[in-house]
């Protein structure tokens, strides 16, 4: 580029107006084909210019030039020369801005030396009068002092009180809390780093004048500066400095007497953070002063929020007049001691709880004054338990103490603890009276609550106590834990358990783990021993809270699996369709109770393994050997034929869905390398006939010849694939694959799913595992998937000469298959859905069928909570289901419009069975037509459905800032809703036609009306309502009489304001 070429360029852009600077300059600029000076030099007469208008616009241009230039162009001489002209622009109002941006940009450059800082910033002092400038400018003003302050501070302090004098004149006043976030950090770096004590009194003023903060910050404020973060940075500051104390402490208790609320709490704070700084001799002085105005906030204040800051303020002023084990506590410090022990008088006023956590703060604040507070507090304490003037006061007592034993573990215990109990011996001469007190605490009610938890605090201070006495205490909350029905106090201790195992997990295990446990009988309960049941009921529940610690997890899982094979050998009479026969009502309570209790178990240990999982426990995987194999083999013995009626607990089914959900989990957590071998031991068992490869003993597969899939296998051996599809379902994409084929692999199980399935229970395990088959493993498949959708189509779905089961089967297959393809956003799916949406036209010819595949587009959005756990372990794309819902919309909407009479009904029933799919915002994409099809969807005759349109409709109401046209469409069909909605509310003498979830929904949705519709829209339908809800309140389903009460309610008040 030439000198002609960059005058061209410079005088151009000036001209034009355009002062963004082209690429080709700037780039010819950063690689050095032109200097810096040749643009200046062609903006000579533009920079020198007469006319205001014409001189900014050069000045402008060139600001723009160096703000996007490369810093390590611009020499030093350059820098100098920038700097000179710039500063010299400072006085020209208008040029303000781009001056001070380029400024900046100087400043910030490594040939930006301290001489030219100095000038930058006396420029500015002198010739800048701040009061009249707007805040951008001010902005601006600061990010120049703060970049000088950040890059050159020392050259600034050798000003010395120059710069500081003149630093006072320029921020003063300033109101902007934009600007006043950027001036208390500066003045904070200022207060640290400087020379303050000769102009104190001046930042004294300009600082201080701004406490309390008292900013509410506008509505939508872009810059999202909040009144905590002001006073955040503000404290930050007015605490940098010891010099500030002889005028701020005056002025905090001054503040005493008028401040409230948040003022109050902001007061309190920044007493906490400015105390150590200001140091004792300053603090001492007005010490009980401070307390005085602490004490009326920590003991008589409503607001706990005031209250804790008062604790901390309280804490500061403590630390900082004791700061060291050698400092007498005298003064103040047995002043505070002595008063929070007249508060402690009675135990069970509010005062008296507010006085032990003032102790609390003082235990916590001075390794002096602490455990002379204890010396004095705990004998009292202690005298008063033992002799209480009433007995109820002992619990408040109790609670007292060991709030002063958290205080005490706090500082003893806590990591990297600086104060030490073995040091300091606060305690240890009350040591055995301590273990007394608690250790009585936790045999008596009412008092085992506080005892707990004073029982943890006691034990993790490190070296007051001894094993043998933690062992005790230990037993003693074992003894709560067992026979107390309080579940709080149960809770509480389970709590102090799991805390006292990670010092002592040794102890917990070789003494409660055991009484929990024994506490679990062999076998279940009878109906009418009740109290056992619920014996074993809480201990599972502790043992569940209790064993997610890795030290007790094994001897959990090793015991359940224990129980649950003693009980395997328990009879259990079942149908071959695996559901209970009646055989004498005590066999069957037996059964039941024994079903239950085994069911119970195993949800112990799946709660204690998601546990592990939700918390990222590394050796979760270890255990899938330890558990999975046994659990598989009570399965496989249990599926074996047997003589007789007798069948055994293992084929009930609730408990077989279990094992399958829980090795489904435990898979998931295994490395490609186990799951691969996994898979292969599962086909090996499902498709050899090997069922040995998954049992943990060989002998529990004894009496099953063959693959549990074989045609003919009995109804309990097919359940078997409940353990099969857990194990596809949960593998990754790049396990390795044991089959020859994929293709042969996935028709296999079509078929089965299709012919062989024994009943509807093994059908959904069978189409889950083709689900997340075809969806692992499309790339697999390739273009078989095309031909293999169409031999199910074309030889079961549409085939007439089948029975109707089959071809419901087939279809069921056909779109979940599609369904694994749809998330992927596979072309294929969307090819195979045109199918489905032709066979609706059929309905004249195929009534059952064709209705059957209209419900049957649910599968595409499922409701249920289990399916939706497990759907989210496919593998998906990018608003697939938006891609869905626009596919499928407008081709069922364009067959609606053109079928005619009831060969509607199908597109209708498909649509609603749709609605589930996508959110509500969606559904305000197309509104008109949408709600209207959401109207006829809640005449259905099928509750799945009119819940699915009632659903919709919630979503709907409950989308904020509706546009005008959906609010107008709202209210012109309000009342077509509201009938609809009543109908869907009211039970219908056919339980077919309603359902408990269909009522409850559509009394939460009508329960909404009254705060989106205006009441003179449905002034006339209201006392309607009321009186056909008043038939709701005895609805035999308890959810749906408490949404009755509660929409009764809504519409009673409902226009009272009007």
């Amino acid at each position: 580029m030439t000198s002609q070429d960059v005058d061209r360029i410079c005088r151009t852009h000036v001209s034009t107006g355009d002062l963004d600077p082209p690429a080709d300059l700037l780039l010819a600029l950063n690689d050095g084909s032109i200097i810096l000076s040749s643009v200046v030099k062609a903006l000579g007469e533009f920079l020198t210019s007469e006319e205001n208008a014409v001189r900014l616009k050069g000045l402008t241009f060139l600001s723009n030039i160096v703000k996007q230039m490369s810093p390590g162009k611009i020499n030093r001489a350059a820098t100098q020369t920038l700097t000179n002209f710039y500063t010299s622009k400072l006085d020209e109002f208008d040029a303000l801005v781009p001056t001070l941006e380029t400024l900046i940009v100087l400043s910030k450059l490594p040939t930006f030396d301290d001489e030219t800082a100095i000038t930058v910033y006396k420029a500015i002092s002198e010739q800048l009068n701040m009061k009249a400038y707007v805040q951008a400018v001010r902005h601006a003003v600061y990010s120049v002092l703060d970049s000088l302050i950040a890059l050159h501070r020392k050259a600034l302090k050798n000003l010395g009180a120059e710069f500081l004098e003149n630093y006072v004149k320029l921020v003063d006043g300033e109101k902007d809390p934009r600007n006043l976030m950027m001036l208390f950090a500066m003045d904070r770096v200022i207060l640290l780093e400087f020379d303050v004590e000769p102009m104190i009194e001046e930042f004294f003023d300009i600082t201080f004048c701004y406490f309390p903060i008292s900013f509410r910050p506008p509505p939508n404020d872009p810059y999202g500066i909040t009144a905590d973060d002001l006073k955040l940075s503000l404290r930050r500051c007015i605490s940098a400095s010891p010099h500030f104390a002889k005028m701020a402490i005056p002025l905090f208790l001054e503040k005493f007497s008028t401040s409230t609320g948040p003022t109050m709490k902001d007061l309190m704070l920044s007493i906490a953070a400015c105390l150590p700084t200001y140091g004792a001799a300053a603090v001492q002085q007005r010490g009980n002063e401070l307390w005085e105005g602490i004490k009326v906030e920590v003991l008589y204040s409503s607001d706990t929020s005031i209250e804790a800051a008062g604790y901390q303020a309280l804490e500061a002023l403590i630390a900082t007049i004791y700061p060291t084990a050698q400092d007498v506590p005298s003064g103040l410090a047995q002043d505070v001691i002595k008063q929070c022990i007249e508060f402690m008088e009675d135990p069970e006023k509010s005062q008296a709880i507010a006085a032990v956590k003032a102790l609390a703060a003082v235990v916590r604040a001075s390794p002096s004054a602490g455990p002379y507070a204890l010396s004095q507090v705990l004998p009292y304490l202690f005298t008063k338990f033992n002799r209480p003037a009433v007995p109820s006061s002992r619990g408040s007592i109790l609670a007292a103490i060991s709030s002063l034993l958290a205080a005490a573990r706090s500082v003893y215990g806590a990591p990297k603890a600086k104060r030490h109990q073995s040091d300091e011996r606060s305690l240890s001469p009350f040591r055995e009276t301590l273990v007394d007190v608690l250790r009585e605490g936790l045999r008596t009610e009412d008092l085992k609550l506080p005892a707990a938890k004073g029982t943890v605090s006691l034990v993790e201070i490190p070296g007051l106590i001894g094993r043998s006495e933690v062992e005790d205490l230990v037993r003693s909350l074992n003894d709560a834990l067992l026979n107390d029905r309080d579940e709080q106090v149960r809770s509480s201790v389970v709590q102090s358990l799991l805390s006292i195992s990670n010092s002592y997990s040794d102890i917990v295990e070789s003494t409660t783990l055991p009484l929990l446990f024994h506490n679990l009988p062999d076998r279940a309960p009878s109906t009418s021993d009740s109290d056992t049941r619920d014996r074993y009921r809480r201990t599972l529940k502790s043992l569940t809270r209790l064993c997610v610690s890795p030290s007790f997890s094994e001897t959990l899982f090793i015991r359940i699996l224990t129980k649950l094979e003693l009980l395997s050998t328990a009879p259990m009479i079942e149908n071959s369709d695996g559901d209970d026969v009646m055989n004498g009502e005590d066999g069957v309570d037996e059964r039941e109770c024994n079903v239950a209790y085994s069911f119970e178990l195993l949800m112990c240990l799946v709660e204690v393994v998601e546990e592990k999982i939700a918390s990222k426990h590394a050796e979760i995987a270890k255990y899938f050997d330890k558990i999975i194999p046994r659990l598989h083999g009570l399965l496989v013995g249990a599926a074996a034929p047997r003589i007789g009626l007798s069948q055994p607990l293992f084929r009930n089914r609730r408990i077989l869905s279990l094992v399958a959900d829980l090795t489904e989990t435990l898979t998931r957590e295994l490395s490609i390398e186990r799951q691969s071998k996994q898979f292969l031991d599962f086909y090996s068992a499902f498709e050899k006939g090997q069922i040995v490869t998954i049992c943990h003993d060989p002998t529990q597969a004894r009496g099953l010849n063959g693959s549990p899939l074989r045609h003919g296998a009995a109804s309990a051996e097919g359940d078997l694939i409940a353990l099969y599809a857990s194990t596809v379902c949960s593998l990754k994409a790049d396990a390795a694959a044991p089959y020859p084929s994929a293709d042969a692999f996935f028709s296999s199980k079509i078929h089965w799913a299709v012919h062989e399935a024994n009943n509807n229970w093994q059908l959904r395990f069978a189409l889950w595992m083709i689900t997340f088959f075809v969806n692992k493993r499309e790339k697999e498949l390739g273009d078989s998937l095309d031909s293999i959708l169409e031999a199910v189509w074309v030889k079961e779905v549409v085939e007439t000469s089948l029975p109707l089961e089959t071809r419901c089967r087939a279809l069921s297959v056909y779109l979940h298959t599609i369904k694994g393809l749809v998330v992927l956003r596979s072309s294929v799916a969307y090819a195979a859905l045109e199918r489905v949406i032709d066979v609706l036209k059929l309905s004249s010819f195929d009534p059952a069928f064709v209705n059957e595949a209209a419900a049957s587009f649910g599968i595409l959005s499922s409701t249920e909570s289990r399916d939706k756990s497990r759907e989210k372990h496919l593998s998906t794309k990018l608003l697939h289901a938006q891609k869905l819902w626009n596919y499928l919309l407008p081709r069922l909407i364009e067959g609606d419009q053109d079928a005619k009479g009831r060969d509607r009904l199908p597109y209708l029933v498909a649509i609603s069975s749709l609605l589930p799919l996508v959110p509500a915002s969606l559904y305000l994409s197309d509104f008109p037509r949408i709600f209207s099809l959401i109207l006829r969807s809640l005449q259905l005759s099928e509750p799945r459905q009119r819940t699915n349109a009632v659903s919709a409709l919630i979503a709907i109401l409950e989308t904020p800032n509706h546009s005008t046209a959906v609010d107008q469409i709202l209210h012109e069909r309000a009342g077509d809703m509201v009938t609809s909605l009543l109908q869907c509310s009211i039970r219908d003498g056919e339980s077919s036609k309603s359902s408990g979830i269909l009522r409850s929904t559509a009394l939460r949705c009508l329960a909404m009306i009254p705060d989106v519709i205006r009441f003179d829209i449905l002034r006339s339908q209201k006392a309607v309502v009321i009186r056909d809800l008043g038939r709701t309140l005895d609805d035999p389903v308890r959810a749906v009489r408490k949404e009755a009460v509660e929409c009764r309610a809504k519409w009673f008040r409902y226009g009272a304001g009007a």
